[in-house]
């Protein structure tokens, strides 16, 4: 074999292993820059303000960032493979099972609040979770994002009950207390069943709050209240619609049964005796369901007509529309 030959075999060989050499740089370069690209991710999703986590098909965490880590108490090495029975009570376990599994059989997206709720506190979640997918389009699991609303929630709860209930009793006010009505009237005519309604006023209150003073007026309304509270089923439901005037919804309760009760609550308002408080009576109306009736504002006008019935023949007294 010629020395040139020789050369020529040398050079390609060289040329080959540079080559190599190049591809196998090539390759470790854009393995490096895709582990610098993932840890950036990484840094970047840990410095999120929110709980950021990876399930694979199985539910099982495969990923999840510093936040997520911190509040499981675990590495991400543990977390791998775990569930969320490891970091969560039963009731909570099941609710986040079975939203995993509507995105994954979906394959869409899903928000819910969830509640955490334990004997230490209660905390409230919002969480996004949507299905992930891998380069192939093949579906490999769900990520999900969590974020603490519990100031939220609260605030939200407040402003809620605020606008639904009277500030002086706790009762419904006749904002939330019409809603009810309006609701059960469609329930019951659909059903066929019977529903009631009785509209209470203090009499002479006008005198109490001139003689005594509105303070000894309000404890005045906070009493009938308390009274009529006693009285009521769990099931009905009992409102301050006016300055000294409340309403009493009586799901499944016919006129008779209606009447009864009215006669037992006008009977306590009239015995209780308080030295802090002036003697006081009552009077109510009573309505109930007819089969003619369009709306719920026909059954409140009966009741309504019926208590000033109740009040044009000497008060203390329950009258039937």
């Amino acid at each position: 074999m010629s020395l040139e030959i020789v050369g020529l075999l040398i050079f390609i060989l060289l040329l080959a292993i540079a080559l190599l050499l190049f591809v196998n740089l090539n390759r470790y370069r854009q393995q490096q820059t895709k582990k610098m690209m993932l840890d950036t991710y990484e840094l970047i999703l840990d410095q999120v303000d929110a709980y950021i986590y990876l399930k694979d098909t199985q539910c099982k965490y495969v990923y999840a960032n510093q936040l997520t880590l911190d509040y499981f108490g675990v590495t991400l090495e543990k977390l791998k493979g775990t569930s969320d029975s490891d970091y969560f009570p039963a009731n909570v376990v099941d609710i986040l099972h079975v939203n995993d599994t509507k995105v994954l059989n979906s394959q869409s997206k899903l928000s819910d609040d969830i509640i955490v709720d334990t004997p230490a506190s209660l905390i409230v979640y919002h969480e996004v979770k949507q299905p992930l997918y891998n380069h192939k389009g093949t579906l490999i699991g769900l990520i999900g994002i969590s974020t603490d609303i519990t100031a939220a929630y609260h605030l939200r709860s407040k402003l809620e009950r605020l606008a639904n209930t009277d500030p002086l009793t706790g009762l419904f006010n006749r904002r939330s207390f019409t809603s009810f009505c309006e609701h059960e009237f469609f329930r019951a005519t659909r059903y066929f069943q019977p529903f009631s309604l009785m509209i209470i006023d203090i009499d002479l209150f006008k005198k109490v709050n001139d003689t005594y003073g509105h303070l000894v007026g309000d404890e005045v309304i906070k009493r009938v209240a308390n009274i009529c509270n006693e009285h009521v089923r769990e099931a009905d439901v009992l409102a301050r619609i006016g300055g000294e005037e409340f309403a009493i919804l009586l799901p499944d309760t016919d006129i008779d049964s209606a009447y009864v009760l009215a006669e037992r609550l006008r009977e306590a308002q009239q015995q209780y005796e308080e030295q802090k408080t002036p003697s006081i009576t009552i009077s109510i109306g009573v309505a109930t369901l007819r089969s003619q009736d369009k709306a719920f504002l026909e059954i409140f006008k009966r009741a309504d007509k019926a208590l000033y019935s109740s009040k044009n023949v000497g008060r203390n007294s329950v009258n039937v529309a």
